[in-house]
């Protein structure tokens, strides 16, 4: 999934900030306009150095109300935080995703081998008997990622994937001897309904192009419009809807398959995971009928439907 880049203004960053930060840059701003810059100009512009005394208080005002949001902010934060007070439950990331970040620099970096789901097979049935389209559709958008990622290392490769948080276009990088240059990048879209058009292949295209990799591979449990087909015909990338990928799956000895079919299926496989906490999402009932929402609200909006597209 990939993200857009924005460039923040002062204003935003104050918000964010700790409250100290917004009224340090009121009042620096007030002293560079009273007493700093007037200073320095020449007697000639001492209309322009009124002017600017004049006008001191506007960054103090408008930075001293930056410090006021960030105290609410604070605020509201800390009693979310608060079981006794927190709308939703707050849930802590799953286990399975690996080490934390201060015992591990890595972090956000994961392999299919290193999750805990293969460690636990067979504590529950697997919903579906064989690999089917209408198997990877009910996956939801991460467990059909690592269902990807997991499926190219059956295969020999090494994958990697990005837990959670910005991607840059890329959720899989396919390895194979040099492990400093990956050898392809995967972007995986789990839609259960539309089709992938032209726009999403044409920016991993452009992902391709920064990282330098020459392959690029493009899987989604939907299909594509004959636009991206086209597209990707006359560029290094392979197009893998939700049959095309079932019959590589299916290529795969049938204990591999059986594996993959355990992997995917293990625990919670169907509530959407937030993209950008990486814990599970919960059911909140809006003004409009009930979606899956982050259980971070108000730090984390990210929600989705309860139907249709999840990624």
């Amino acid at each position: 999934m990939a993200r857009r880049k924005r460039n923040e203004s002062l204003i935003v960053i104050a918000c964010r900030a700790p409250w100290w930060v917004g009224a340090g840059m009121g009042v620096a701003g007030y002293i560079g306009l009273q007493v700093i810059i007037p200073a320095l100009l020449p007697p000639l512009f001492h209309g322009v150095a009124t002017g600017l005394r004049s006008i001191a208080w506007i960054p103090l005002a408008l930075f001293g109300c930056c410090a006021l949001v960030s105290l609410a902010r604070a605020g509201m934060h800390r009693a979310t935080d608060n079981p006794a007070v927190a709308r939703a439950p707050k849930m802590e990331p799953d286990q399975s995703w690996g080490r934390s970040a201060a015992q591990d620099p890595n972090w956000n970096r994961i392999t299919p081998s290193e999750t805990a789901w293969g460690r636990s097979a067979g504590s529950q049935p697997v919903p579906f008997e064989r690999w089917t389209v209408e198997a990877l559709r009910a996956l939801e958008w991460k467990r059909f990622e690592l269902v990807c990622a997991r499926y190219y290392e059956l295969a020999g490769f090494r994958p990697e994937t990005l837990r959670c948080g910005p991607d840059g276009g890329i959720d899989v990088r396919l390895f194979r001897a040099d492990l400093s240059q990956p050898l392809a990048i995967v972007q995986c879209k789990a839609w259960s309904s539309g089709r992938v058009g032209v726009a999403p292949v044409r920016e991993l295209l452009g992902v391709m192009t920064s990282e330098k990799i020459g392959r690029g591979i493009f899987a989604t449990t939907s299909t594509f419009t004959a636009e991206a087909q086209r597209f990707a015909d006359a560029n290094p990338i392979q197009l893998l809807d939700g049959p095309a990928l079932i019959e590589k799956i299916c290529s795969l000895p049938a204990a591999a398959q059986h594996s993959l079919l355990r992997f995917a299926f293990e625990g919670d496989y169907s509530t959407p995971t937030c993209p950008s906490c990486g814990v599970k999402t919960i059911m909140v009932q809006g003004r409009k009928g009930p979606f899956w929402g982050c259980p971070r609200f108000p730090r984390c909006r990210t929600c989705f439907p309860l139907r249709g597209r999840v990624a």
